[in-house]
């Protein structure tokens, strides 16, 4: 097999396996995120958004499938969090490493790759690549000799497995926990609600200002207890009512009746103005009767 063209097969296997790491990596770390999201109620952080709140308890109008607004929410910002998570994970790594002084991971190619998966091609096949083109008779002999032991290599064995593997456990086991939790419905007992309530809203509310002068002028002017009555034996004390007394607007609501003659023996509305009568001509009752009359037999 031609080394260059085995390259090139190798390098386009190596990139499809690892978009399908990166592809396993954000969903394992989107359902850990949505399961912590849904443990502890952040869906409720919606309530709290002005622009958010609108729209909580509604769905949009898809047909043969019902979603929450909120969940669309949540749902969007878990992938825009696990996708920034990736991204700097794959940058800080080296960062991270050297934080703990170890050596950081280098990115394989595919020559290296195949190299340390069959150690029979160990340093051998980058050598006969890089001299494949060289008239040398050891060159030839080495790049005859690789080009057969490569076709021995099978793409399959390329496949990181662990790597494959800690991202599917850790989907596997996020699902799980969701499913639990769908249905048996448990979950913390905070929400994002309650914490909320416990900072102030920005109004501090204080008790109003009193002068000290001013609420002793007002509390020796109002009294608040009734007078004692004095109980020494053998004084007469006067306890009957002014004339007058409890006579008030009230009384008139308790059916009191009072003795009213109006002033003209007909009630006020019945009374028309002279001047109405006045303008009008002769013989106007008449029309008025039968345009009532007439009014009267159609209806």
């Amino acid at each position: 097999m031609d080394l260059e063209v085995f390259t090139r097969k190798i390098d386009s296997v190596i990139r499809r396996y690892r978009t399908v790491y990166d592809l396993l990596e954000f969903l394992a770390i989107a359902f850990v995120i949505l399961l912590i999201a849904v443990f502890f109620n952040l869906g409720d952080i919606f309530k709290l958004i002005s622009w958010t709140e609108p729209y909580v308890g509604l769905s949009p109008d898809i047909p043969f499938f019902t979603v929450n607004y909120e969940t669309i929410f949540l749902f969007f910002i878990v992938c825009l969090v696990s996708l920034l998570i990736l991204e700097l994970t794959e940058k800080n790594v080296k960062r991270i490493y050297k934080l703990f002084k170890r050596e950081p991971p280098k990115r394989q190619k595919s020559q290296d790759l195949v190299e340390d998966t069959y150690p029979e091609l160990k340093d051998r096949l980058k050598t006969a690549y890089d001299n494949r083109n060289s008239d040398n008779f050891i060159a030839v002999e080495l790049t005859s000799s690789v080009s057969s032991d490569i076709e021995g290599v099978s793409s399959s064995d390329l496949i990181d497995k662990k790597r494959i593997a800690y991202s599917l456990s850790t989907i596997v086991v996020s699902v799980l926990f969701l499913a639990a939790i769908f249905f048996t419905g448990f979950t913390a007992p905070v929400s994002p609600g309650d914490i909320w309530d416990k900072f102030p809203n920005g109004s501090i509310t204080q008790p109003p200002i009193t002068d000290e002068n001013t609420s002793t002028n007002n509390s020796s002017s109002i009294p608040t207890e009734a007078p004692p009555i004095s109980n020494s034996p053998g004084v007469d004390i006067d306890i009957t009512l002014p004339p007058g007394a409890g006579m008030g607007p009230g009384d008139m609501l308790e059916g009191t009746e009072n003795n009213f003659t109006p002033s003209t023996p007909y009630p006020p509305e019945s009374l028309s103005s002279q001047h109405f009568y006045d303008s009008l001509p002769a013989g106007y009752e008449d029309v008025i009767k039968d345009y009532f009359k007439k009014l009267a037999e159609n209806g």
